[in-house]
């Protein structure tokens, strides 16, 4: 990807964005592939990037008792990181990609300066932190249903689940068993 793609990308994004501050917000990318279970972010490590996912997927887990729970997907056009990781601190979670991938990178030291002197960064920044308080929240209140509710609410809401995420990821999403998964689906 040129850094006239990774523009055009954010400029999708976000159409506010002037062409100067897409210049300077290109020069704290890079763009990158990685295949299938390659972990981006790992739990208990510092991590110095953010991701924007242009293609393929990944998923969030953390480990009990060497069991992975999974506690997020996330596919094209998605942001991938995590507050911690924003913060500086090491992450709690692993992220690792569900399928062939690739990112563009973005350099948290760097946006964060960005983002002290351009008001539009500064923006997408507060826009984006937004977002994610409200992907937790509709998290939460997913969480507090049934299964089968959150089942049905899930493949609703992102039908592409059933086709790019393993079964056993999904139950452990859904706060299921894998068997209970299955019995759920087939009286669907």
């Amino acid at each position: 990807m040129t850094r006239s793609e990774i523009k055009a990308f954010f400029k999708a994004m976000r159409p506010y964005l002037a062409p100067s501050t897409l210049d300077e917000l290109s020069d704290c990318c890079d763009y990158l592939k990685l295949p299938k279970g390659t972990a981006l972010i790992q739990e208990g490590k510092r991590h110095h990037y953010c991701y924007f996912i242009t293609k393929g997927a990944v998923k969030s887990y953390y480990l009990n008792d060497g069991k992975e729970i999974c506690s997020w997907f996330a596919f094209e056009r998605e942001t991938v990181s995590t507050i911690k990781t924003f913060a500086g601190q090491p992450s709690n979670e692993t992220i690792k990609l569900i399928e062939d991938s690739a990112f563009i990178r973005v350099n948290i030291k760097a946006f964060k300066a960005l983002a002290e002197s351009n008001i539009s960064i500064g923006r997408l920044t507060h826009e984006l932190l937004i977002e994610h308080a409200i992907f937790l929240e509709e998290l939460l209140y997913l969480k507090s249903k049934p299964g089968k509710e959150r089942y049905q609410e899930l493949i609703n809401a992102e039908p592409q689940l059933l086709q790019r995420v393993s079964l056993t990821d999904l139950a452990s999403f859904l706060g299921i068993s894998r068997e209970t998964l299955s019995r759920i689906r087939s009286k669907s």
